[in-house]
């Protein structure tokens, strides 16, 4: 069965512009961060932030070639359905990656950005479940 098509205007050049600015920061963090990495022993968040950075980096990378694809298609051109499908998986990981890596990166920096961090990334989520219960009703 072949999935159904759908209308080009559901990548914007905002969303690819904000995956390669996430790339950017991680590709500088692990250039910069990663030469602090003692072989013997490294700093286990540092360790963990650059690995999420190096998770995010090809999605990143698959999600900016993926919405330029897309942009490109004749406006009376369907793209497939499963073109977008990948599109939206590789930004959803691409951003619980980069930015978790960026977060964590704040958080070796000092108690009290963490826990602001913390109790902001909270109040987001408290928000959007909130405005999504009104939503439903």
């Amino acid at each position: 069965m072949v999935p159904d098509p759908v209308e080009v205007s559901s990548v914007s050049t905002t969303s690819a512009l904000i995956h390669t600015g996430l790339l950017s920061v991680g590709l500088s963090n692990l250039f910069w961060k990663g030469g602090e990495l003692v072989s013997d022993e490294p700093e286990t968040i540092l360790l963990l932030a650059l690995g999420l950075f190096c998770i995010a980096i090809p999605f990143q990378g698959l999600y900016i070639l993926l919405s330029r694809m897309i942009r490109e298609y004749p406006s009376h051109v369907l793209v497939p359905s499963t073109i977008l499908v990948l599109a939206s998986r590789c930004e959803l990981v691409s951003y619980a990656c980069g930015i978790t890596g960026f977060c964590l990166m704040l958080v070796r920096t000092s108690t009290v950005l963490a826990a602001t961090l913390i109790f902001s990334t909270l109040m987001v989520i408290l928000m959007a479940r909130s405005a999504m219960m009104a939503s439903a009703r």
